[in-house]
């Protein structure tokens, strides 16, 4: 059976590996006054104060709306975009919410979409959760780039509204008054829904003329399109939107390239530790008929089956249904069994009428500047509380990991080519496998269907415990927000280039800026496969070439041969 890649996972395991919970941010300030509107940035345009006050009360066609200052930006929260998916319209299409009257006024983030608890946060029964959040400059722009955030979680997990795991006090983790004040940007974050709600399709479905499965894909789109008809009330400029993502919203981006429908929503993707253009097992992506006896073993287990099965489930509690879906361990055991819930390939007409290896190798995506990397130790989150003692226990892992692959995997990757670690060598197959080649693999086919294309290497050990998680999944968030937890100068430094280069990429489809610490090279494998990108690392910023050249290749022969 064939299976997307589910390339994130929740940070289960963070609160229990000892990290510093009583270190208080050294980085948790607001933007002086004096922070340039443009960060920066050269000749981006498109960002000028037009308002000598703060940009507090926006009329939009649904209704009014008030924002609250923060820092040098104002932030709208939880505003609507859909009607609550609830009762009939559990498992459908999302449905452009209502106009409302008065003025709405919400000083925090909706409750994450349904999800059982993990170290992302906690378990959440609320159904009623399509919404998003704006920051704008304090002072309200003209035309402003607009950046569009979709959270990571494995599409199983997370919010927008997310707190970087055990800091003390809370921080944001994808805070966007920092993007709003430095870089002059409209910055949108978004919910969606999330497994057997958000990734559902089970084929009674496509009877009632339901989408089969993808709903939160759906969900995203819908908030695109809420972006396209509203932002310029903002500020922003509706002509310049740029998705991005972590982890499974890295994913998803590009899913979003690859998918028809949501052309023209969108001008520029980011992905950061992610891609579309393989599966979990290497293979090509799950159609909804391969995921049908799961889908249909999944209703049968809350008693539902028969001609009324929908009818049974939408009268399902949510939190029967989320007990009856436990979140998956990507890192142990039979994948086929772990990724129930996910983006499947539903056809003619559906979010992706074909695998999106096939669409991006048809150059049938959308035709947008691609920028995109991954982290040096992706891999090392996942094993956290793993213990391999030896060749025998590392076998064992590649086996139930990789299957009729894993000799080839052991021989690539030898624990004695990481000192005799034997949990290094799995944490870097692991993380090669999957969230670095895979990005890669995106990448590649994306620079071949005519994509301008730029690369990263994020090398910088999340400060929560460097010896511990070095540059694992997900480090390098805080310093792209700009907001780096108990930075040094160095993560300062780095920080403000990623999050310059984000926005002038974001800007005008190119990264580079005047007075940037490097120039980032445009990412163009040639004949010998050599390509340069730019890495993010404890000494600075600087390019390297040919990164994992030998363990990508190796992977692109097993993504090659699987089906």
């Amino acid at each position: 059976m064939k299976y997307l890649a589910l390339s994130a996972l929740t940070l289960a395991t963070l609160t229990a590996c000892g990290s510093d919970d009583q270190a208080k941010p050294t980085s948790q300030t607001t933007p002086d006054s004096g922070t340039p509107m443009n960060g920066g940035d050269s000749g981006a345009g498109g960002n000028s104060a037009v308002d000598a006050g703060p940009n507090l009360h926006v009329t939009l066609a649904d209704g009014e709306l008030e924002g609250d200052v923060s820092g040098e930006s104002v932030v709208f929260h939880k505003i609507p975009f859909a009607k609550p998916p609830i009762g009939d319209l559990r498992f459908k299409a999302p449905v452009k919410n209502d106009p409302w009257t008065g003025v709405r006024h919400e000083t925090d983030f909706v409750l994450p979409c349904p999800q059982a608890a993990s170290s992302q946060g906690p378990a959440s029964s609320n159904e009623d959760c399509l919404y998003l959040n704006v920051w704008t400059p304090l002072h309200k722009p003209e035309k402003a780039a607009v950046m569009v955030w979709i959270h990571g979680g494995g599409n199983f997990a997370g919010s927008a509204g997310d707190n970087l795991p055990t800091a003390n006090p809370p921080i944001k983790w994808y805070d966007g008054q920092y993007f709003a004040a430095k870089q002059g940007v409209v910055l949108v974050s978004i919910e969606y829904r999330l497994g057997p709600l958000g990734f559902f399709a089970h084929p009674a479905l496509k009877d009632e003329g339901s989408p089969l499965g993808n709903q939160g894909l759906l969900d995203q789109r819908l908030a695109l399109q809420w972006v396209k008809d509203n932002i310029t009330a903002f500020g922003g400029d509706p002509e310049n939107v740029t998705i991005f993502g972590e982890s499974a919203g890295s994913a998803d981006v590009c899913y979003q390239m690859a998918s028809p429908g949501s052309r023209g929503l969108f001008h520029r993707v980011i992905g950061e530790s992610g891609g579309c253009t393989t599966s979990f097992g290497g293979g090509r992506g799950a159609t909804a008929a391969d995921v049908a006896p799961d889908m249909t073993a999944f209703a049968t287990s809350l008693g539902c089956t028969g001609a009324d099965v929908l009818t049974c489930l939408r009268g399902k509690t949510i939190d029967e249904i989320i007990a009856a879906s436990a979140p998956p361990d990507l890192t142990s055991g039979s994948v086929s069994a772990q990724v129930r819930f996910n983006a499947v390939v539903d056809g003619p007409g559906g979010f992706l009428p074909d695998d999106p290896r096939t669409l991006f190798d048809a150059g049938d995506i959308a035709k947008v500047p691609y920028l995109a990397g991954s982290n040096n130790d992706e891999g090392y989150l996942f094993f956290l509380g793993t213990t391999v003692a030896d060749e025998a226990a590392y076998e064992t892992q590649l086996n139930a990991r990789f299957g009729a692959n894993a000799a080839k995997v052991l021989a690539q990757y030898p624990a004695s080519k990481f000192g005799g670690d034997y949990k290094a060598a799995l944490a870097n197959a692991f993380g090669d496998s999957g969230l670095i080649c895979g990005t890669h693999d995106s990448a590649r086919r994306a620079k071949k269907a005519g994509l301008d294309v730029y690369m990263y290497n994020f090398n910088i050990p999340w400060a929560l415990s460097p010896t511990l998680f070095h540059a694992s999944h997900a480090s390098e968030m805080s310093h792209v927000f700009g907001n780096p937890y108990k930075p040094d100068a160095n993560d300062l430094t780095v920080s403000e280039a990623m999050n310059t280069f984000w926005a002038t990429f974001a800007k005008t489809g190119k990264p580079n800026y005047d007075g940037a610490p490097t120039t980032w090279p445009a990412f163009a494998p040639d004949a010998n496969d050599s390509d340069q990108r730019i890495e993010f690392d404890t000494d600075g910023v600087k390019t390297v070439t040919d990164f994992r050249k030998e363990e990508c290749a190796f992977w692109r022969g097993i993504y090659g041969a699987a089906q």
